[in-house]
């Protein structure tokens, strides 16, 4: 394995796993299991935060989903577009390349 690549291994774990503290916060917020969001953004990482701020709020058995803005998804998108940018600024920086 490269060098850079086993230097750059520690801040990419740190950047995963505050992704996916911020989406269990954020799917609590929403009525949702924090804990099987958090297990989820392990594995999921990036797509987990669309997942969650896309989907609608838990709310009561049988009340009607609401539909979900073009502005949110737009929202969800550039957030996606930020965090995997500054999880390969932060590789780069402490990868040295």
């Amino acid at each position: 394995m490269p060098d850079n690549l086993q230097q750059g291994a520690p801040g990419y774990a740190v950047g995963w796993f505050s992704l996916a503290l911020i989406n269990a916060g954020l799917a609590q917020g929403k009525g949702r299991s924090g804990l099987a969001w958090w297990l989820a953004s392990l594995l999921l990482g990036p797509i987990a935060t669309f997942l969650i701020v896309v989907l609608p709020a838990a709310g009561p058995a049988g009340a009607a989903p609401q539909p979900v803005g073009l502005t949110r998804v737009l929202i969800v998108a550039g957030a996606v577009v930020i965090t995997i940018g500054l999880i390969a600024a932060l590789g780069l920086a402490v990868g040295g390349r």
